[in-house]
């Protein structure tokens, strides 16, 4: 039986109560399923940390996480609602430890899955199931400043992007189509490059770049879409899309989108994957309102742990892990379609705990 060692990181503010729980939906998953051993860690960090410590995180935490095979993470910035009203010492310090953990691990490619599950009241019209996989590149593009400025009549900001990056994140997409069954129109294999060539040198780039591996993959189709019109289709059509290629805040912008028409940032997972540890987190940020409430949606950290399951499962090749991360899903899924607890984002009143026990009950029952 192979062992897995997960840090768990949750944070700032809702993330400390919503990031254990999908830790423990993993840890119930190894419980039912077996044939897979979790070893979970959990440290300190964020701004909160930073705050009361004047550090960004524990000693010794890049260590730590380089050793292990993935983190589940929460968001750092804000923890409370006054925090937003004034200057809070070790702010900026609690900040870098987001770049740590994703840039600093060397995690390039960002996977944001689109996947509108059962029992989730789509936006669209006679829209039942969306599958759609949005891959963000992060190392570069706008977000990565190399040089920049802001006076009192005029800022800027240097764009750079890279051919060794580059290539590897078309490389990446292109496997991901491949290892995927079509967009749901017809079953075709496709990337959609999605940026605003012919406007911005570095997305002429892009599209050079994603032409020259696509060669690689005659499988595969390679179609080039202005962001624009993508942000459009995307509402209007999902099903013509496969695997979706963004540049860093254009992925930002579209991933959002895509959250919004598959249930929200309440139920969305992320995963940051390419470097030594790849990271896996909600969607959501920290949610101040929420801190000690108990009316955060627990859905979007228990079906990061999913992703987890299902991500480390297919670079290791691992089935059990790949059958943990479906009981999860279908846990969730039972929830959602049965009448069972849920907060009040979802239209019920239940908090935080008392869904995610809900889900894990759901998890003794279901069958898949």
């Amino acid at each position: 039986m192979k062992k897995y060692n997960i840090a768990v990181i949750p944070l700032d503010g809702v993330g400390k109560d919503v990031i254990p729980l999908g830790a423990k939906a993993m840890q119930l998953a190894q419980q039912i399923l077996s044939g897979f051993e979790l070893d979970f860690q959990y440290y300190d960090a964020g701004v909160e940390y930073a705050v009361k410590t004047g550090k960004m995180c524990e000693e010794n935490l890049g260590e730590e996480v380089a050793k292990a095979h993935a983190m589940l993470c929460g968001s750092s910035g804000h923890y409370d609602v006054e925090m937003s009203k004034s200057e809070y010492p070790g702010y900026k310090t609690g900040m870098q430890v987001l770049q740590f953990l994703r840039s600093g691990m060397g995690n390039s490619i960002g996977l944001r899955p689109l996947k509108l599950l059962k029992g989730i009241d789509c936006p669209l019209k006679n829209k039942e199931e969306i599958d759609v996989l949005l891959v963000r590149q992060l190392a570069e593009g706008f977000y990565i400043r190399p040089g920049h400025m802001i006076g009192e009549d005029a800022a800027y900001d240097t764009i750079v992007v890279t051919r060794s990056t580059t290539e590897k994140f078309a490389d990446a997409c292109f496997k991901y189509a491949r290892g995927r069954n079509g967009r749901r129109s017809d079953g075709k294999r496709m990337v959609t490059l999605g940026n605003k060539h012919g406007n911005v040198t570095c997305f002429d780039f892009y599209r050079k770049i994603f032409t020259e591996i696509s060669a690689n993959y005659p499988d595969i189709e390679l179609h080039f879409t202005q962001v624009d019109a993508l942000a459009e289709h995307l509402i209007k059509d999902p099903d013509r899309f496969d695997v979706i290629a963004c540049e860093n805040m254009i992925g930002d912008i579209i991933g959002d989108i895509g959250a919004y028409i598959t249930g929200g940032m309440g139920i969305t997972p992320t995963a940051d994957v390419g470097g030594v540890t790849p990271q896996f987190r909600p969607n959501h940020g920290t949610f101040p309102r929420a801190v000690g409430k108990g009316f955060a949606n627990p859905f979007a950290s228990i079906l990061t742990g999913s992703l987890l399951l299902d991500t480390i499962g297919n670079d290791c090749g691992d089935d059990n892990l790949r059958m943990g991360a479906k009981l999860i899903q279908k846990a969730v899924e039972y929830n959602l379609t049965t009448g069972s607890p849920k907060t009040k984002d979802f239209g019920g009143s239940a908090n935080t705990f008392e869904v995610a026990e809900a889900v894990f009950k759901a998890m003794q029952v279901v069958k898949f």
